[in-house]
C-alpha cells in the first residue's frame, strides 16, 4: 500500500473461524492479511450467523463504512436462507452507496438470490463454474481462486509415509470413509475439525463469550470421545464425536501430518486445498457443491477425482504426484496468490475513488 494513502474502513461478513474446521480459520487468517496489505482496516468482523438486518448499530457502521466484504465460501447456493441475507445486504449497501463486494465463493443453483447478484460492486467466485453460472444471468464475475491458497506453507521436505483418509459434509460419504478405514491398516482416518479460536478485537464483544462456550463444549465432546467404540457400520449418532475422536487440534500440526503422509483421500473442499498448499497427494470425491469438480478442472488435475472412496484407495498405489502435476500446482498456486492481490487492490481502488468523488 502506498504509505500516503489512508486507511480504508471496512467491513467483513460471514466470518466464519467460529465454524470449528481449519480450512474456514485459515480463509479468514488470509482475509486479514490481503486487507492489510491493500489498505483495509477490518472494523468488524461479522460472525456467520449474526444477522445485520436486526442489528441498529451494525446497519449504522454500515452505512459509515468505506467498503463491505462478503466472505461467500460455500454459502452461495441452493437459494439458502443465509445466502440471501447477503443478497439483502448488497442491496442495503448499493442504496446507501456503499461499495460492496463479494468475494471467496461458490454460485450455484440461485433462483432467487440472482436478482440481487448485480447488486454487488464486484463479484468474485473461487471457480469457473461458478462464474458460468453468473454469466447465463448476465452477471460479470472474476475468478479468484479460494483464499486458503494463497497461504505459503514453510514446512521441511517432508518422508512420506502412510495414508490418511478423511470423511465428508455427506453423512453417507462419511461413513463410507469411516467403514473403508476400519478395514485397511494403511489408512488412517483423520477429521479437518477444530475448537474455535479466542478473538477479540472484531467488533463484536458475542465473539469471546461465543467461542469460550465453543472451546468448553468441543473439548467436553472430546473427552467424551474416547468413550466410545466406533464399529465400521458407524451409526450416525457417532457421527460428532468421530469427528472430534479424530481431530487435529493445531492447525501446524495438521498441516504437517498432511505434509508427511503418502496421499489423502477426502472429500471436503478444504482439505484438498490445503494438500495442494503442502504439496501432498491426494483424490477427491465431490462434496455437497461443484467445488471440488471446479477447483480441480482449474488445476489441470481432474483426474485426481474419483466418485467414490472404494475407487480412490484401490488406486492409492499410484497416488503420488507426477512431475507435471507438481508443475501444474506449483503455476496455479503462484496465479492464485497473484489474482487474491489484485482482487483486493482493485476493491480497494474503488473504493477510493467512490469516497474521493463524495
Amino acid at each position: 500500500m502506498d504509505g500516503n494513502q489512508a486507511v480504508l474502513k471496512a467491513l467483513l461478513f460471514n466470518d466464519t473461524s467460529s465454524e470449528g474446521h481449519h480450512g474456514c480459520h485459515l480463509v479468514m487468517q488470509q482475509i486479514y492479511t490481503l486487507a492489510e496489505q491493500a489498505g483495509l482496516e477490518i472494523l468488524r468482523s461479522c460472525p456467520m450467523h449474526h444477522d445485520w438486518q436486526t442489528d441498529d448499530q451494525l446497519q449504522s457502521d454500515i452505512r459509515a463504512a468505506d467498503i463491505c466484504l462478503v466472505n461467500g465460501e460455500g454459502t452461495m447456493h441452493d437459494d439458502a436462507p443465509l445466502a440471501l441475507r447477503y443478497g439483502a445486504l448488497a442491496r442495503y449497501c448499493r442504496e446507501h452507496g456503499v461499495p460492496c463486494f463479494l468475494i471467496n465463493s461458490v454460485w450455484q443453483n440461485n433462483v432467487r438470490l440472482n436478482a440481487d447478484a448485480p447488486l454487488f460492486t464486484r463479484v468474485f467466485v473461487r471457480d469457473v463454474l461458478s462464474q458460468a453460472a453468473l454469466d447465463e444471468i448476465g452477471v460479470s464475475a472474476e475468478v479468484v481462486p479460494d483464499l486458503t491458497l494463497t497461504y505459503r506453507y514453510e514446512g521441511a521436505t517432508p518422508n512420506r509415509r502412510g495414508l490418511l483418509i478423511n470423511g465428508s459434509v455427506l453423512t453417507e460419504r462419511l461413513r463410507e470413509a469411516w467403514r473403508i478405514s476400519c478395514t485397511n491398516a494403511r489408512l488412517r482416518y483423520v477429521s479437518i475439525r477444530t475448537v474455535a479460536p479466542l478473538q477479540l478485537g472484531k467488533g463484536f464483544d458475542v465473539y469471546l463469550r461465543k467461542n469460550l462456550r465453543k472451546r468448553l463444549k468441543a473439548y467436553r465432546r472430546i473427552a467424551a470421545s474416547y468413550l466410545h467404540r466406533y464399529p465400521a457400520e458407524l451409526p450416525n449418532s457417532l457421527i460428532d464425536r468421530l469427528r472430534w475422536r479424530y481431530a487435529v487440534l493445531a492447525p501446524l500440526r495438521f498441516l504437517a501430518l498432511l505434509r508427511r503422509s503418502e496421499g489423502v483421500v477426502t472429500g471436503r473442499f478444504h482439505l484438498v486445498t490445503l494438500c495442494l498448499v503442502t504439496g501432498t497427494p491426494f483424490y477427491a470425491i465431490p462434496s455437497n457443491t461443484h467445488k471440488i469438480e471446479a477447483l480441480l478442472r482449474q488445476v489441470g488435475l481432474i483426474e485426481r477425482l474419483r466418485l467414490s472412496y472404494e475407487q480412490a484407495v484401490a488406486d492409492a498405489h499410484c497416488v503420488a504426484f507426477s512431475k507435471t502435476e507438481q508443475a501444474l500446482i506449483e503455476s496455479f498456486l503462484h496465479k492464485a496468490r497473484q489474482q487474491a492481490d489484485a482482487m483486493f487492490a482493485q476493491m480497494a481502488q474503488i473504493a477510493r475513488n467512490q469516497r474521493a468523488s463524495h
